[in-house]
């Protein structure tokens, strides 16, 4: 930079035109300019040294890693404020990049605590030994500029690496499973003696402790077909990376940048991408064409001599209502508080033996599973959809006198609070429960004294009072406590409360 400044200087620049070039300050401009070089290498500015906010718990920092390298830097940050009562209050940005610096510098690696999962590489299969099979689903853009949501089946043949695909528009159901089990099998022209599957809840029920207990359409498929099962063990997706790989594969190379039209041309596109790229090009493991080496491997599978039959019960899309519940064959069946996201909202439907699955039009997850109502006219609730009930009233009391003491002052206030708002106390002291953590307990028995001095009975102006006492005491607020919602509320739908003026007029008296 002082070469550069010399540099631009010489060409008759002067200190401001020089300054808006390279981003300086003129003053920096102007001292590099009268410095010699000898002067400018001896200086500080050329040869910089920082000290740190924690260099005085070094020594500590040091001696934790060493005896415990897997510790993060959240961990020292705790274990630093539980033995150092005066340490400075610093950002977790800040001890992270201080417990960087010791490691690199005493060579202390982060490993984890227990030792690395050994690996080892994997013979081949033998012909017509195993496939794998996995399910995913992409956002795909249509051509009105919207957006939507697909869902696919993959198998891969494990020795040859020929894969098969099938889209659908829904989620999989164990029916629709095992029509694209047929179809792929109808594509291979047999079937392979074992096939790899993760622990999918169309597929498999439970896992018993290794007694697998399959879904009852997919156990009776199984059972007619002839092909054994192998289940994965639970969060264990590297024993299966074949069709991991597959997956991925499907989603950054055939669907990322395709414009859906509709689903038939999409297995047809599909089709037409398996022949050129997923099995006419040379694979980057086996270094064979998949299309190739299925030749040979095809002579191995076992027959099949069945025939695809589509699901004769598809998913049907039922609105949501206002209150959260669909109407299906003479019931209400409820769904979880905040489903209902305007007219247009779509819940699919799906009766699995004797339970109704219902689950999200956009994202394809599970809303709620009920148990099917052979009457008419009834309300099929799940508690959890409604508002929590659970808590009782004295619980929610206990928990805001626990947090900020025993004290006539809480105990006044809250009882002129039930008195004031006895259809809304619950609602109360839920939201003063969900902000008591972002303020000290001094700031809240000030907000307290003042709304009872006052005459002030409502949460949402008690804790607007003590952000502002917050802030004119200087004190650093805390990060906002938010509750998990199912569904984030729109803009559009809120309704603003409205405060009564002699509500202000009593504050500012």
């Amino acid at each position: 930079m002082w070469n550069k400044v010399r540099e631009l200087k010489s060409f008759g620049l002067n200190n401001s035109q020089i300054s808006r070039e390279l981003c300086l300050y003129r003053g920096t401009v102007a001292r590099y300019l009268s410095m010699s070089e000898s002067d400018y290498l001896s200086s500080n500015s050329y040869r910089r040294t920082y000290s740190h906010k924690l260099d005085s718990y070094e020594s500590y920092i040091h001696a934790e890693l060493d005896a415990h390298p897997y510790l993060s830097s959240s961990q020292i940050h705790d274990h630093l404020k539980e033995h150092f009562p005066s340490l400075p209050l610093v950002n977790a940005k800040t001890v992270y990049n201080y417990v960087l610096h010791v490691r690199q510098k005493y060579d202390l690696p982060k490993n984890p605590e227990h030792e690395y999962r050994p690996y080892e590489k994997q013979a081949e299969t033998p012909f017509g030994g195993f496939a794998q099979v996995d399910f995913g689903e992409r956002y795909m853009s249509t051509s009105s500029g919207g957006h939507l949501k697909v869902y696919f089946f993959a198998m891969v043949l494990s020795r040859c690496r020929h894969k098969f695909l099938y889209f659908s528009l829904t989620p999989f159901t164990t029916a629709l499973a095992v029509y694209a089990h047929e179809l792929a099998f109808e594509f291979y022209g047999g079937m392979p003696e074992k096939i790899l599957y993760d622990q999918d809840k169309v597929l498999l029920h439970q896992e018993n402790l290794g007694d697998l207990l399959l879904t009852h359409g997919f156990r009776k498929f199984v059972g007619e077909i002839g092909f054994e099962t192998v289940f994965c063990r639970k969060s264990d997706p590297e024993s299966k990376g074949k069709i991991e790989n597959v997956v991925k594969f499907v989603k950054y190379n055939f669907l990322r940048g395709r414009c859906f039209s509709d689903i038939d041309t999409l297995n047809q596109e599909a089709l037409g991408w398996l022949d050129r790229t997923g099995n006419g090009c040379v694979h980057a493991t086996t270094k064979l064409v998949p299309s190739e080496v299925f030749k040979e491997e095809k002579h191995y599978l076992k027959p099949y001599n069945g025939t695809p039959t589509p699901p004769k019960v598809e998913m049907k899309a039922y609105y949501v209502r206002k209150d959260n519940t669909i109407n299906y064959k003479g019931n209400y069946y409820t769904l979880p508080t905040g489903t209902y996201q305007g007219h247009n909202t779509l819940a699919y439907v799906h009766l699995n033996d004797t339970q109704v699955h219902l689950f999200d039009k956009q994202t394809g997850k599970t809303l709620a599973v009920h148990p099917l109502c052979l009457e008419k006219g009834k309300l099929v609730r799940n508690s959890s959809h409604s508002r929590d009930n659970t808590a009782s009233m004295q619980s929610l009391e206990d928990k805001v006198k626990n947090s900020l003491g025993a004290g006539s002052l809480i105990d006044e206030y809250l009882d002129k609070l039930h008195r004031h708002k006895s259809r809304y106390y619950r609602d109360n002291l839920t939201f003063i429960n969900r902000h008591l953590l972002a303020f000290s307990i001094e700031i809240m028995h000030k907000a307290f004294s003042f709304c009872l001095e006052k005459g002030i009975y409502n949460a949402n102006i008690l804790i607007d009072v003590a952000r502002s006492l917050q802030k004119q005491s200087g004190e650093k607020p805390d990060e906002p406590v938010i509750t998990s919602q199912s569904h984030a509320i729109r803009t559009y739908d809120m309704v603003p409360e409205k405060t009564d003026i002699n509500v202000f007029n009593t504050i500012f008296q």
